[in-house]
């Protein structure tokens, strides 16, 4: 056994025994709370509401169990000929042989938890948001995991995403209690939510606003007349008078999250759910919100909206506010404690994307890629135009199958024994490390870490505005350029990481 095997196996062991350690319960974190079982966090900004006039998406994804964090790029294709595409529980979607390239950011094995973003620049990303609706109806088993990497496949426009995941839930049924998908490209960002069965209605994000969604649904007044800015089930409000969600004089004017959204019966501070709406809403508008208060859809950010705004709301635990409850990392974990925080113990990976329709093609998706919790690993840089991905970034094939793109998804054993060539395995060794000594190894990662992430920021403008002039003369150069540039920001992420798992 070589030196350095031998030194990550004991360093592996000592980890180990940190986190058995960390995570046994103590006062402050036996409370868990409400839908901690592995939900996410999204912020929608509309082009108006940037600062460089991009639609943007910021995502935490959160989820449980032992899986990869794995990207993939998959080319475009054309079989040629009509493909039924199986939907998991029995049914098949009948389509043409076209498949859109797309990005798939995949955690290997789940259901509700994989985002995609495509050739067009449609990005599709979920929320789990529990509905009051228990009755299945469902044809040929329903349709869930599918949904979004259908739209990934085919959606020219986010408008066009939303239309087709309507049909899709219209026609075979949705599966699970209710979901909220954020769909977003270079022009609109819409939120679509989804009930059990086959009702769902969207709004469109104002262009001047940005909307906060945690795990409960936020769409509230509807103008179904208004299909520039809502489209969904026409029945909506007739299926909600039907089951007795809804009535006129008991409620007054029609609200989608009031008839629809479970009710917690919780305290709002420790659903799980408000306090990650309220702190989203007071870091994006600068202003003081009541806890539990009639939160709108969306609001008017204080200040236009950048990556590095979102990079920081993504890793918040309520940093000096009364609900910040490890006291400046001096008592444990800000990802374990009584309160659930927008970063918690269940992020699995983030992102923060930018969508452009000025910027030249390869540069026109952007996007910062955090391949783990993001409070205890940075974003590097990323663009959709990158030809080939930088080594340790995913497993699996480039090439769309259906069979093979299932097989290796809900299959992931041949990944997991390779999961150490994977960034994000030492990303996640990383991470246990940090979480076992909270406020000693964050400030090692503030020293040591962090300023890598600042240089991708501050290099990143003249990096784009290099591009856009080698592009205008040499398409070839530049998108070779473009794929070096990823792979040197990647590889420093991954050297910096191994270098603080020998520390």
């Amino acid at each position: 056994m070589s030196g350095y095997r031998r030194t990550m196996l004991v360093l592996a062991h000592f980890v180990s025994a940190l986190v058995l350690f960390a995570a046994a319960p103590s006062q402050e974190t036996m409370f868990v709370p409400e839908g901690r079982g592995g939900e996410c966090y999204t912020v929608l900004v509309g082009r108006d509401a940037s600062a460089d006039g991009s639609v943007m998406v910021a995502h935490n994804e959160d989820t449980r169990g032992d899986l990869l964090v794995n990207l993939r790029k998959i080319r475009p294709g054309d079989t040629g000929a009509r493909r039924r595409v199986a939907l998991r529980h029995g049914g098949r979607y009948e389509t043409d042989g076209r498949t859109a390239g797309f990005l798939w950011i995949e955690a290997t094995g789940q259901v509700f938890c994989d985002s995609f973003v495509n050739e067009h620049g449609v990005l599709i990303t979920s929320n789990s948001c529990r509905s009051r609706e228990t009755a299945d109806d469902v044809t040929d088993g329903g349709i869930d995991w599918m949904l979004r990497r259908l739209v990934a496949e085919k959606a020219a426009s986010a408008r066009d995403a939303v239309r087709m995941a309507g049909g899709l839930i219209e026609t075979y049924g949705y599966r699970a209690s209710g979901r909220t998908y954020s769909i977003a490209d270079k022009n609109e960002a819409w939120m679509l939510a989804v009930i059990r069965g086959r009702h769902w209605f969207a709004q469109r994000v104002p262009d001047d606003e940005a909307a906060v969604i945690p795990n409960h649904y936020t769409i509230r007044r509807i103008r179904p007349d208004d299909e520039r800015n809502f489209l969904g089930s026409r029945d909506i409000m007739a299926y909600a008078r039907r089951n007795g969600w809804y009535d006129e004089e008991r409620d007054g004017p029609f609200d989608f999250k009031k008839a629809f959204a479970l009710p917690s019966g919780r305290d709002p501070v420790f659903d799980g759910n408000t306090l990650r709406h309220w702190r989203g809403l007071v870091l994006l508008t600068g202003r003081s919100w009541e806890i539990g208060g009639d939160y709108p859809f969306s609001v008017k950010p204080a200040a236009k909206v950048t990556a590095e705004t979102l990079m920081a709301l993504l890793r918040d635990h309520y940093e000096g506010t009364e609900y910040d409850a490890t006291n400046g990392y001096t008592t444990g974990s800000p990802n374990r404690t009584k309160y659930r925080t927008i970063c918690t113990e269940t992020t699995i990976n983030a992102f923060v994307a930018s969508l452009n329709s000025v910027r030249p093609d390869p540069i026109s998706v952007s996007m910062w890629v955090a391949l783990g919790k993001p409070d205890t690993t940075v974003f590097f840089p990323f663009y959709y135009g990158v030809e080939n991905l930088p080594p340790g970034a995913g497993l699996g094939t480039d090439t769309h199958d259906d069979e093979v793109l299932a097989g290796q998804h809900f299959n992931d054993v041949e990944f997991k024994t390779s999961r150490h060539q994977l960034l994000h395995n030492r990303v996640l060794e990383l991470e246990k490390a940090v979480e076992a000594d909270y406020g000693r190894m964050f400030e090692k990662l503030k020293r040591d870490l962090f300023p890598v992430e600042k240089h991708f920021v501050e290099c990143g403008p003249k990096f784009e505005r290099d591009f856009a002039a080698l592009f205008s003369r040499n398409r070839e150069e530049a998108r070779k350029s473009l794929d070096a540039y990823v792979a040197a920001a990647f590889m420093k992420v991954s050297s910096l990481t191994s270098a603080l798992l020998d520390y």
